[in-house]
């Protein structure tokens, strides 16, 4: 019983006129950005082998994932992130390749989204990998280059920058399984106060218990940088906090001091992660419209030990939020070229002729000439070109 075929599968959704039109011009701009600070593109495979991202210590949940089989019966899955696959390609076939390596990417990653939190499952994401390159003049090359893909499309956007190390030195602390360090990071992330309280209420009251409490709560400007050295003191993140304030200072002799906040409560469920991340919210979008971070550990698992930085655009987040701050229509044809009986052939290349000036045409598919010129009436086109013996330009009233 065909129930289903009207509808879009759960976490996806079509994408028509105006909105495709969008879309590319916020995608446009940032590859293009990206290719003037020297990264070249690359393309992985929608289907990967699911032994790309099953790699271990929580890097990507099962779960997470759309899973298929080849006619060899081997597991594959629809590609849920593009480090992986790119960490894969970098080892393999660039192995040789004179280091750093600066890589842009522009394709769509599928994720099943978790349960009543509206995420979309297919998501367009447009972003950079810096490979073999460590260091503080390398993260803050990725973050400038993130902070300008944002604003290459939107000034209100908040841009918060946190460390995944002092979450993992927080976790280390407790006598707890993996399972539920995992648990935490999900409570963290998602700031669900209730379950991450009572998850922290069974075990034994300590500094690491008390900072994790708190952890989700940190964000804001300067302030909250002076406040974790208190709540954090004597939990091993102190180098951690130096770091995140030296990159701060640096950002903010280039004029960004106003676009960032700390958030210490970055504890991305991705968890390659191994130094600085960020992320970034907008106004008319409620997801994150970009997420990264450095991930110095990676490569390794791929046979090809080197550090790396990167991020990713969430086109999609980031095209909903630049619509509430301009419009932009599907674009009406200039000229419709309606042509007689016999002369269809004449009329298209007529029409040729038209794309070559660069100019936006519509070929006619009425019958006469008078409906010809009622459609164009009807939707807004100025102008017939009507082709015949002769072509008859005819602007419409």
């Amino acid at each position: 019983m065909r129930k289903n075929y009207k509808i879009t599968p759960e976490g996806t959704g079509d994408l028509l006129f105006s909105e495709c039109v969008e879309r590319r011009a916020v995608e446009s701009k940032i590859c293009k950005m990206f290719a003037r600070g020297g990264y070249n593109e690359v393309r992985t495979p929608f289907l990967e082998f699911y032994d790309v991202f099953n790699l271990g210590d929580s890097f990507l949940p099962m779960d997470s994932m759309y899973k298929l089989s080849d006619n060899k019966g081997r597991l594959m899955v629809l590609r849920p992130d593009n480090t992986l696959p790119i960490a894969r390609m970098t080892a393999t076939k660039l192995s040789n390749a004179q280091l750093p390596i600066r890589v842009y990417y522009s394709q769509t990653s599928f994720a099943i989204g978790q349960s009543l939190r509206g995420e979309s499952d297919q998501n367009k994401q447009t972003g950079i990998e810096l490979i073999g390159a460590g260091g503080i003049k390398a993260d803050l090359e990725v973050i400038v280059m993130a902070i300008n893909s944002l604003r290459s499309n939107l000034d209100d956007f908040r841009f918060e920058i946190g460390h995944s190390g002092i979450f993992k030195a927080l976790a280390d602390n407790l006598n707890v399984d993996e399972e539920t360090k995992e648990e935490l990071r999900d409570y963290i992330e998602s700031k669900n106060y209730g379950a991450l309280s009572e998850t922290l209420e069974q075990m034994p009251d300590s500094g690491s218990v008390r900072a994790l409490r708190q952890l989700p709560r940190m964000f804001g400007g300067a302030q909250v940088l002076r406040q974790a050295y208190e709540v954090f003191e004597g939990c091993g993140v102190t180098q951690y906090l130096d770091y995140l304030g030296d990159i701060y200072g640096r950002l903010a002799q280039l004029g960004l001091g106003d676009k960032l906040i700390f958030d210490f409560g970055i504890v991305h469920r991705k968890d390659y992660y191994t130094g600085v991340v960020f992320t970034a919210y907008a106004h008319g979008s409620g997801n994150k419209v970009l997420s990264g971070g450095r991930y110095d550990n990676l490569l390794k698992k791929f046979g090809f030990p080197t550090p790396a930085c990167g991020f990713a655009v969430d086109i999609d987040a980031l095209t909903k939020a630049c619509s509430h701050t301009r419009s932009v229509t599907a674009k009406i044809p200039q000229i419709l070229v309606h042509s007689d009986e016999g002369f269809e052939i004449k009329a298209l290349q007529y029409a040729s002729k038209l794309a070559g000036e660069k100019h936006i045409y519509e070929y006619s598919v009425c019958d006469t000439l008078d409906e010809a010129l009622e459609y164009a009436r009807t939707k807004g086109i100025s102008r017939v070109d009507h082709v015949g013996e002769d072509i008859e330009i005819i602007e419409v009233q």
